[in-house]
């Protein structure tokens, strides 16, 4: 599916995979998740989120059709990787 927007977030954090796995397992309990070779994809709301780990860090991406949904898919994402990784130092996580 093609989405007019996209935002990124790479956040540095230990054992990425890890909690990339735990917010996809989580989230997939609320919206349709599918693994795929480079990580997890979620459909949130209309739009999709993408759990993505890499080498000392975890991009989440955002993509929707409007701004509103984009938001959204953005607070899903980032608000429950904070909780699993809260007793971590405080996550960066920027989006762009």
């Amino acid at each position: 599916m093609s989405f007019e927007l996209v935002e990124r977030a790479e956040v540095v954090i230990e054992r990425p995979e890890r909690y990339g796995k735990q917010l996809a397992s989580h989230l997939s309990h609320k919206c349709p998740m599918t693994e795929t070779s480079q990580g997890w994809e979620l459909l949130i709301r209309d739009g999709e989120g993408k759990v993505l780990p890499g080498s000392g860090v975890l991009v989440l991406e955002a993509r929707a059709h409007d701004q509103n949904t984009l938001v959204i898919v953005k607070d899903v994402l980032e608000r429950h990787l904070r909780k699993f990784a809260s007793k971590l130092d405080p996550l960066d996580i920027q989006w762009k």
